[in-house]
């Protein structure tokens, strides 16, 4: 009785998951700062190396923000059902990995004193710095800090007064919105 009262939801984490489904960013994060550790030690037992389980916590968390709005309350614990995400993701995880063990891999090294090369890693920066201005002024701050001045998580969340989790969050819905976006550049000049 005592482990089932434990996988129920409180009212606070009740609230959160209406406001995380409502669309409160804040909610989502109080959401992943709460369960973050216990999806990442349960796919750290799971998962080969501590780098792949890093990986796939913050692919699982990117999947249960899109389907967020689908949790129903009234269906399995919250834990539950974000634990279960945590496993398909592992196994979907663990079979792309397979497939990629049995492809060739073929290395590429650019010359940096090449003037294509160096007129293509320029073309990139510049469709960067415009895809940013679709970002978040948090998310912004998040890839700066991060990937312009090399800040590590711990220096980033001091910097933003954030926890890491909080950052490691940002930073991946960051990367998936210029993602997003630059494949929307993509196909748009593709269509020219």
């Amino acid at each position: 009785m005592a482990e089932h009262e434990d996988l129920t939801l409180n009212s606070g984490e009740e609230d959160r998951i209406r406001a995380a489904q409502a669309g409160s960013r804040e909610a989502f994060a109080q959401l992943y700062e709460t369960h973050v550790d216990q999806v990442y030690n349960y796919l750290r037992r799971r998962l080969a190396q501590p780098a792949d389980a890093e990986d796939v916590t913050a692919e699982v968390f990117i999947r249960v923000m899109d389907a967020l709005p689908f949790y129903q309350i009234k269906g399995p614990p919250f834990i539950a059902w974000l634990l279960r995400v945590a496993h398909n993701t592992a196994v979907n995880e663990m079979k792309k990995n397979t497939r990629r063990r049995e492809e060739a891999l073929v290395e590429y090294r650019s010359d940096a004193n090449d003037p294509a090369e160096l007129a293509i890693q320029r073309t990139v920066s510049d469709e960067i710095a415009g895809a940013l201005n679709f970002l978040t002024s948090l998310q912004k701050q998040v890839i700066t800090l991060r990937f312009m001045s090399q800040l590590s998580v711990s220096e980033t969340a001091q910097q933003m007064d954030r926890s890491e989790g909080a950052v490691k969050f940002l930073q991946h819905s960051a990367l998936q919105a210029l993602r997003r976006v630059l494949s929307r550049e993509e196909t748009v000049s593709y269509d020219r």
